[in-house]
């Protein structure tokens, strides 16, 4: 056994730890994550008429009205409670269903995650750099008005909620049932990448390419550790130092 978890420890090494346990097929499962986002954004649109609060997911929005935080905020513990119900239901066990156990192999694992998140991050930042520099900037500009102001609400927000709701509902809920369906865990993949990164819509090419790719980069961590903890650790970091990045960097003109 001991052989077994040093060999698991090891991202690009051994079998890959994943196994789907959920009570929910691939079309059932779908159809419950659409109502749990068109709950959770109904919510966010009574709170807009009651509150005046503006309702937007995509970052050319985020920076023109703070108050979109709270809305967002909104929308994420909705559908944290929506995703944990679901997953409890049809005798489905919702750390299982959501493959919220420890990773496979030593917690060592996360030490790796995020060494290869930083490479492919410098990869991909170093591409778009190159060839679409404007790109890069357009997509970090609108969230500066939030980040300065509220940026404790907003790492909050950003840094915890954001990781939590939408890995919980696609990578969690979302893909444990496309995995066990004929589609398999990479049909599954591409599916719940697809439809997370049009949460990111607004914006550029590049930045939704890059999310794509981040998308793909956390679904393979879970099908190689076997938990959605790990994917969960590295969307945090990854979002917490873009907050911090927004804080302290000032970006060119």
């Amino acid at each position: 056994m001991e052989n077994q978890n040093r060999e698991r420890l090891k991202l690009l090494r051994g079998p890959p730890a994943y196994v789907p346990r959920t009570p929910w097929g691939g079309v059932p499962a779908a159809a419950a994550a659409v109502v749990i986002l068109a709950v959770a954004l109904a919510s966010a649109a009574v709170a807009q008429l009651l509150g005046a609060v503006p309702v937007s997911l995509g970052g050319a929005r985020l920076g023109q009205d703070p108050d979109v935080l709270r809305t967002l905020a909104l929308w994420q513990v909705l559908t944290i409670a929506l995703t944990l119900m679901a997953a409890g239901l049809f005798g489905g066990k919702v750390l299982e269903v959501l493959a919220l156990h420890r990773p496979a192999g030593s917690l060592l694992v996360y030490l790796e995650a995020i060494g290869l998140m930083i490479l492919m991050q410098v990869a991909v930042s170093g591409v778009q750099y190159a060839f679409f520099p404007n790109d890069m900037y357009t997509d970090l500009r609108p969230l500066l008005g939030i980040f300065d102001d509220q940026w404790l609400l907003a790492l909050l927000v950003v840094g915890i909620g954001a990781p939590l709701s939408e890995e919980l509902l696609f990578r969690g809920f979302l893909l444990s049932a496309l995995a066990r369906s004929q589609l398999g865990f990479a049909g599954g993949t591409i599916i719940t990448t697809t439809w997370w990164t049009l949460l990111h819509w607004g914006y550029s090419a590049a930045g939704i390419v890059e999310v794509f790719l981040i998308g793909l980069f956390l679904s393979w961590l879970l099908w190689r550790t076997g938990s959605l903890r790990v994917p969960i650790f590295c969307h945090a970091l990854y979002n917490s130092l873009i907050v911090v990045f927004l804080r302290h960097v000032p970006l060119p003109p």
